[in-house]
């Protein structure tokens, strides 16, 4: 037994051994490890200033106009018949097409009535004519023979002297010629033809109505000639000018024409505050401005900038963050923000060769350390 006792015994103090020696080893790693530890340090993105100098835009909505639309009325009384295209909305025609006419047989009958009254009044004065002006008589004779019923009153011959003008005055030749002319220019009014090329968008009356002087029988658009009101805040106005260019976007953002500044309204609204500035659009090769589009404009204005543009994200109240390489510290620098658009905003303010922070920074410390990604 006492064999036995001391194999247990030289065991016992063998594995004491090894568990002091092993604690004694592991006793410094802690130290070790700490001291070995590296210390986080948050990256940032960044961009070095070059101050460039841009032209910069005003931007705003607006809605495509035509430049003429209105609506036309009859002149005469009449029935009514379409002209070469049906009386419906949406029909396109072409600069010179007849829209519509007005019967007009009662007036081509009442017109000629008058016409044969005229020769017959000439007729009359001849006999006179002859005897108190015989130079005169064969200018008076060939007239009778020029005028024709069924086209216009040529010209009268010109008189030689004031006795001979009121020989006619009296006579109610100039009365009577001025009277036939009025209806002659009357009679051109039963036929209405397009002054442009554009397209009906509103018909009032239909086809064989009766009407009369100033009854409305459509509205007609012109779909060559277009321009786009813009609201611009009174304040952005100052770098604006009539004849300032323009880029039109759809409200995609797809690019679809260009335009020139045409008007500037002096009218401020005066519950936003805008003006409206009106630019007169020029589509795209295979674009097209529609009646009514919305669209986004943006005009150029009159004076270059300096200055150096940096994402929205970065901006706040206006200021940005900037690095300082000495002591890897960020800073709160003012800027001021003169334009801001897709593709970020346009800033005043900072110097040539600043590391500005083009990305939000939270939780931000006056005593923090950072390392910058320049992109």
């Amino acid at each position: 037994m006492k064999l036995r006792h001391i194999i247990i015994l030289v065991v016992f103090l063998i594995f004491n051994f090894v568990v002091i020696i092993s604690l004694n080893l592991s006793g410094g790693k802690p130290a070790e490890e700490e001291a070995e530890k590296v210390l986080f340090v948050p990256t940032l993105r960044g961009a070095i200033v070059e101050n460039k100098t841009e032209v910069l835009n005003t931007g705003g909505y607006g809605t495509v106009s035509s430049f003429n639309a209105f609506d036309l009325a009859c002149e005469v009384q009449g029935k009514l018949s379409e002209g070469k295209f049906a009386l419906k909305p949406g029909t396109k025609f072409r600069k010179g097409d007849l829209l519509f006419r007005i019967s007009d047989t009662d007036a081509r009958y009442n017109l000629r009535a008058r016409k044969s009254g005229f020769i017959t009044i000439i007729a009359n004065l001849l006999p006179d004519i002859k005897i108190d002006f015989p130079e005169e008589f064969t200018k008076w004779n060939t007239y009778i023979d020029a005028i024709k019923l069924n086209e216009d009153l040529p010209q009268l011959p010109s008189w030689k002297s004031s006795k001979e003008k009121i020989f006619l005055s009296t006579r109610n030749v100039l009365t009577e010629y001025f009277s036939i002319k009025s209806l002659e220019e009357q009679l051109n009014k039963y036929a209405v033809f397009a002054p442009f090329n554009g397209v009906i968008t509103d018909v009032y009356l239909s086809n064989y109505s009766v009407v009369n002087p100033g009854t409305r029988i459509m509205r007609i658009v012109e779909t060559d000639n277009f321009e786009i009101p813009v609201s611009i805040a009174a304040d952005q106005l100052d770098n604006l000018k009539i004849g300032a260019t323009a880029s039109i976007f759809s409200t995609s953002g797809t690019l679809k024409g260009s335009g020139i500044v045409v008007r500037i309204s002096e009218v401020i609204n005066k519950s936003t505050q805008a003006i409206d500035v009106y630019v007169k659009p020029k589509s795209l090769e295979g674009y097209s401005f529609i009646e009514g589009e919305y669209v986004h404009v943006k005009i150029d204005e009159e004076n270059e900038q300096s200055g150096f543009r940096v994402p929205k994200i970065a901006v706040f109240d206006q200021n940005v963050y900037t690095y300082s390489k000495k002591d890897s510290s960020l800073s709160i620098h003012p800027i001021q923000v003169i334009d801001a658009d897709a593709d970020g905003v346009f800033v005043k303010g900072l110097e040539d060769k600043t590391v500005v922070i083009t990305q939000q920074v939270l939780n931000y410390t006056d005593t923090s350390k950072y390392q910058i990604l320049i992109k």
